[in-house]
């Protein structure tokens, strides 16, 4: 990881351990503003005449989001999201929900998952199987209160009453087709026609004897399959416009293309012109003679013909829109909703301009980060983009929306930087990009595409990235390539205008060793690299950590935990996944797995005393699992073994557990000295639950800075939990208005100590509405804005 950096943001932590201290857990972790993610669907429901509830699933172990809109003006407003209760992250429902479908009347919303049907419920917060017997529904449908879905080649229907329990038919299921590929079950606004679409080069489709309305246990399926559809696209979407006009859609290496029918026998195909792939579902707005098509990053307001075709964000966007979901407003049908590299965006005039609405979407996989060395600016490497803060000390950072250097979209795995600059940074994915102006712009500096690597194969990752500070001219990218081959190392010595390869095992360029991570340090007059590498058996044979000593214009290489070069006198094989160099520079830590008992395992190297490898106890650590990170705080190491996260004081002689996230949560990073950890879900800061300090000083380190959270959950019903930061001692006021400015509580009205305080708010005698809650701490005072929906 990158070379230590001391840290003051105001959530400073009080992790400082030592060896006479006493500490408890650490607290639940605060999230950082980095909102978005992957999202995989998207549905709504009505509140009301003007409000509506929108629902995403994510590929995150925060399973499903909702937040409310209201149109009460012409300017919808959009709520943050909050995690659907019980599919948060330690709900353990995990990041595959594909299929999403809200029930109008109950508010509930319907999903299929491995437990078979279930569905959610926002008011009674709970999650319920709602079918087991039928396995994992593979298309949901609700047409007004009648849930249809299809298992296998069974197709199930049933009613809904207004609580959403679902009442299947005494004739279902029909047997109805045969084997389907990802089916979508569509029914036709205009006649009630129900259509169900299996996707393919060679795609089926099938309509169904009987409208929705009149399913029975005889109902078949007519084979209505298109049969001269270009077997060169992938066809994966399917959907009937208000005119009753058939579109299956799909995508080929070259781009997007549409086909329709108006008939259900002839049918006309064309490139719509725009590139990228295919989304899975097609949304429409308007009426039978004047309608729009929305699907994966365009749309078309001709009613679908060719020539009419254009992405999304045309005329303004804030962040790229993907090929992924799409979905048009329920009680709000003007807003239009659609996924975005960043993660969920909306336009309000037809998909024209977009923008995102990804507040409190605690889904995005955070891999990386480096900061400045005034502590006052960082970036962060996501599988959702590239994201930059500034004044990171103060009491109100300053985010940017997802940045795709390039309009590259792809996951990011790495960012590196000057650390004296912070206008200089380089991000990885299977490419490099450097911006010297702060991310105004970007250049493609290096690919692994191109020749002489050549490397063309899925899951190439720059996993390491790291910019010298000896010499900010010296670049190491690191890449692994996650099938048979193996990555390797390059390096730049002119700022990434040219690269060349450091061979670590390889007699020739080409694939050679999976590496995981680099960090550089000066050890007397000599700059050295140490670049952690990915067991592999496979030839040749990468792992543990290599050090590399800068010598004239190349380097050269050797294996650093051979038998020379460990305390014990044994070679260590083992996968290294985290280096950390110390704040003096005098010892190097390491974290990985043991390659032959799969335990995790921890290393240091004291470069003024012995200067071997010597291992760091595993007493208290788990079996059967990776480290994954390792950081060093004040006399404490810190370190991530699967989803949770351990500390060891100086001269400890057993690992303690000091935070666990959600099993299935990988910690990819840690950061001191606030202790910042970047998972699956976000990017968190940890404060510490000081228990008692034998020293007296039972916080060594207070937060320099007042803050006041937002609540959490919000919209809340009825009750929320109201956070705030405190850096000294103060008279705390803490009271509630309602938007007529009444006050209508006061939660806190007493002297209160430094630190991290909660404070739980019930809203039960309070009626729907937005509220705000004000802190009062000496002269500091701040405002924040919350909605109670009931």
């Amino acid at each position: 990881m990158k070379t230590k950096k001391l840290l003051n943001y105001i959530l400073s932590l009080g992790l400082s351990l030592s060896a006479t201290n006493v500490w408890a857990q650490l607290s639940a972790p605060n999230v950082e503003n980095v909102y978005g993610g992957r999202i995989n669907a998207i549905t709504a429901v009505p509140l009301g005449s003007d409000s509506s509830r929108v629902f995403i699933s994510t590929e995150s172990a925060n399973s499903m989001f909702y937040a409310d809109v209201h149109s009460v003006t012409a300017t919808p407003t959009f709520g943050s999201f909050s995690v659907v209760p019980g599919l948060d992250a330690s709900a353990g429902f995990g990041s595959g929900i594909q299929i999403i479908v809200g029930h109008p009347a109950s508010g509930k919303v319907f999903f299929g998952h491995d437990m078979g049907l279930m569905s959610a419920d926002i008011n009674a917060g709970t999650v319920s199987v709602v079918d087991s017997t039928v396995g994992y529904p593979n298309t949901i449908n609700i047409q007004d209160d009648r849930l249809i879905f299809i298992t296998g080649p069974q197709l199930h229907f049933g009613m809904l009453d207004s609580a959403g329990n679902f009442t299947e038919a005494g004739d279902s299921p029909a047997n109805s087709f045969p084997p389907l590929n990802q089916p979508t079950l569509c029914i036709s606004p205009l006649d009630d026609s129900v259509y169900v679409f299996s996707q393919g080069t060679t795609p089926s489709l099938y309509k169904l004897s009987d409208t929705y309305d009149g399913l029975n246990a005889a109902t078949t399926g007519r084979d209505i399959s298109p049969a001269a559809l270009s077997s060169s696209v992938m066809w994966t979407s399917f959907g009937v416009a208000p005119s009753g006009r058939l579109f299956i859609l799909g995508s080929e290496p070259s781009g997007k293309y549409a086909a329709h029918s108006d008939d259900e026998s002839a049918w006309t195909e064309y490139a719509t012109g725009i590139g990228g792939a295919a989304g899975r579902n097609i949304a429409f707005t308007g009426d039978s003679s004047n309608y729009k098509v929305y699907w994966a990053s365009c749309y078309n307001d001709q009613n679908g013909n060719s020539g009419y075709w254009v992405g999304f964000g045309n005329l303004g966007q804030e962040t790229h829109p993907n090929d992924g979901a799409v979905f048009t407003g329920v009680a709000n049908p003007g807003i239009i909703y659609m996924t975005t590299d960043q993660g969920i965006g909306a336009s309000i005039n037809g998909g024209k301009v977009i923008f995102e609405i990804d507040d409190g979407v605690e889904a995005v996989q955070v891999n990386d980060m480096d900061m400045t060395l005034d502590k006052n600016s960082a970036w962060i490497a996501s599988k959702s983009g590239i994201r930059h803060v500034v004044d990171y000390q103060t009491a109100s950072p300053l985010w940017t929306t997802a940045m795709f250097p390039n309009g590259d979209g792809s996951p990011y795995y790495s960012v590196a930087m000057n650390p004296e600059d912070s206008t200089t940074v380089y991000v990885g994915n299977l490419r490099i990009y450097k911006t010297t102006d702060e991310g105004a712009s970007w250049n493609q500096v290096f690919s692994t595409e191109n020749a002489p690597v050549s490397w063309t194969g899925m899951g190439v990752k720059a996993l390491a990235l790291e910019v010298c500070p000896y010499d900010p001219n010296t670049v190491f990218a690191g890449f692994e390539i996650q099938d048979s081959l193996a990555g390797g190392l390059f390096y730049s010595d002119d700022g990434g205008v040219s690269w060349n390869q450091i061979l670590l095992e390889a007699t020739a360029p080409g694939h050679d060793v999976d590496v995981a991570d680099v960090v550089f340090n000066l050890e007397g007059s000599d700059t050295v690299a140490y670049v952690s590498a990915i067991y592999d058996l496979d030839f040749p044979a990468g792992r543990s950590v290599y050090r590399l000593v800068k010598s004239g214009s190349g380097w050269t290489v050797a294996r650093d935990m051979d038998a020379s070069g460990t305390s014990t006198g044994t070679m260590l094989v083992v996968t290294i996944w985290d280096l950390e160099v110390s704040a003096t520079g005098d010892t190097i830590y390491a974290a990985g797995t043991d390659a032959g008992t799969d335990h995790p395992v921890a290393y240091y190297k004291a470069l003024d005393g012995t200067g071997l490898w010597t291992p760091l106890t595993v007493s208290g650590f788990p079996t059967e699992m990776e480290a994954t990170a390792i950081e060093v705080g004040t006399d404490t190491v810190y370190c991530s073994v699967g989803s949770d996260i351990y500390y060891l004081p100086v001269g400890g002689t057993s690992w303690s557990l000091g935070y666990s996230y959600p099993v299935g949560t990988r910690i990819n990073f840690l950061y001191w000295d606030e202790l910042l950890a970047g998972s699956d879900l976000g990017l968190y800061a940890f404060f510490n639950n000081a228990a008692t300090a034998i020293n007296g000083d039972s916080n060594s380190q207070l937060p320099d800075g007042f803050v006041l959270n937002q609540n959490y959950p919000n919209p809340f019903n009825p009750g929320t939990v109201i956070s705030y930061v405190l850096p000294i001692s103060s008279q705390v006021h803490l009271t509630v208005y309602n938007v007529l400015g009444q006050q209508v509580a006061t939660l806190v009205n007493a002297d209160q100590s430094a630190g991290l305080h909660r404070i739980n708010f019930n809203a039960t005698t309070l009626s729907t509405g937005i509220y705000f809650y004000r802190l009062e701490a000496g002269e500091f005072t701040a405002t924040q804005k919350m909605v109670l929906m009931k």
